[in-house]
């Protein structure tokens, strides 16, 4: 699984997460831009390594990594009755995404809070944190049953909407 503590750092350190400064950390760090939406000034989403980031909003914009996705369909011919055994299987990947995050040097600028900073989404399991202003958010989540069971980290602004 990608490790994307470098690209965490240098946005966290950003005053704002805007469109145009995350496209040139993620260009930076080796992602490539696969869409450009022709409202905005930069690529919305972007792919390194099989993992997925995708720019969401105008200013502040939300910056999403997919770390780690199954497709329902694709797993099972009848996704009802496996349903949670693919919760399981992305829930057991979590705990090794947030080892990863709260170690080195960006783990050490991590502030657990015992505020619910999820914005209101409803993710399976999570464990989020502020850093320098901002919330850091990995989770597991699915959102409805077309879309697939994603392991996901999240950085926005440091509000407690938005994700």
């Amino acid at each position: 699984m990608i490790d994307v503590r470098g690209e965490l750092s240098r946005l966290s350190d950003l005053d704002t997460l805007t469109g145009q400064a995350v496209e040139a950390v993620l260009a930076a760090w080796g992602w490539e831009g696969e869409r450009r939406n022709p409202a905005k000034e930069w690529a919305t989403t972007w792919r390194r390594d099989g993992a997925g980031a995708w720019i969401q909003g105008d200013g502040p914009v939300e910056v999403e990594f997919t770390l780690w996705f199954r497709e329902v369909a694709d797993e099972w011919p009848d996704p009802d009755t496996y349903l949670d055994e693919l919760y399981d299987a992305a829930v057991a990947e979590l705990p090794g995404v947030v080892s990863r995050l709260e170690s080195g040097a960006l783990g050490a600028r991590l502030e657990m809070s015992d505020e619910d900073l999820t914005g209101g989404a409803d993710f399976i399991d999570h464990t989020a944190w502020r850093i320098s202003g901002k919330v850091l958010l990995a989770g597991v989540k699915h959102d409805d049953t077309e879309t697939p069971v994603q392991l996901v980290v999240i950085l926005r602004e440091g509000g407690a909407s938005g994700c």
